[in-house]
């Protein structure tokens, strides 16, 4: 099979056109696909946290490796555990070229559905499917560049969190730097995705990007003046894929190039 077919194969995915790309969105990508997104500290080390910790869950998917064909993830359900191993939810999407999924509760309710896009102009939507009312009354957007590994959230009551990624001692274990995904809200961290050989999803590498790990909350998520625990949990999976789908498009254009220079 010629590289310009494994090429076309791949890319069986409506998530983005690489062609349209400017060279500044494909650097872009490609240094936010390079930075590391591994690090090095438990629940157990809670107290070198940069915030309190009140619970923890653990997202089991392995991501996707570094060397590959741009196909999207064979994963179509991601579980999410409590510490004594029970299911606190399930995240399922429909088919492997979709993006779009809905996350359950152990009993299948439906709480968030998200639909899903990557690439300019096509920010992804996140649904409340556990309340009432429609339209902007239960959904959750995403309001950042869409290059960026840093994301926005923008609730239906007009307040706003962040998803991004910190280097800094603390999070590396004990006096250690290290860098996770943490969640800020009101200038308060409320949450991180920690991400270690002790938490990652087994099967997965510090270098997969999407990979799973121990998402650690404090004690504002489900509070009254917080955010739900439901909404964390899908905008940390929202965070995943993104990383996901930069990593496709970076070994898509490695492809790409591979196949112009062949020809």
């Amino acid at each position: 099979m010629s590289t310009t077919t494994l090429t076309e194969k791949a890319l069986e995915s409506p998530s983005i056109d690489i062609k349209q790309l400017s060279e500044k969105e494909k650097q872009e990508l490609i240094a936010a696909d390079a930075a590391s997104i591994t690090s090095g500290t438990t629940l157990g080390a809670a107290s070198h946290l940069p915030f309190q910790p009140a619970k923890s869950l653990h997202i089991n998917t392995k991501g996707i490796p570094v060397l590959r064909l741009p196909l999207p993830p064979s994963e179509l359900t991601i579980t999410i555990h409590n510490p004594d191993g029970t299911v606190a939810y399930q995240s399922t999407r429909e088919r492997r070229s979709s993006g779009n999924c809905v996350l359950t509760d152990p009993d299948g309710r439906e709480l968030i559905g998200t639909t899903y896009f990557f690439g300019p102009k096509k920010d992804p939507v996140l649904t409340r499917l556990d309340v009432g009312g429609d339209g902007d009354s239960n959904t959750i957007k995403t309001v950042s560049k869409w290059t960026s590994r840093s994301q926005k959230f923008l609730l239906p009551d007009g307040r706003t969190f962040d998803w991004e990624y910190k280097k800094e001692k603390g999070f590396g274990g004990e006096g250690k730097k290290g860098t996770a995904l943490v969640l800020t809200m009101d200038g308060k961290r409320i949450a991180a995705l920690i991400r270690n050989e002790e938490t990652r999803t087994p099967g997965s590498k510090g270098c997969s990007a999407g990979n799973g790990g121990e998402l650690v909350l404090g004690d504002e998520v489900g509070g009254k003046e917080g955010v739900s625990e439901e909404v964390v949990v899908a905008t940390c999976l929202l965070m995943l894929k993104k990383e996901i789908d930069r990593r496709r498009a970076v070994q898509f254009m490695m492809l790409a190039a591979a196949a112009s220079g062949g020809s």
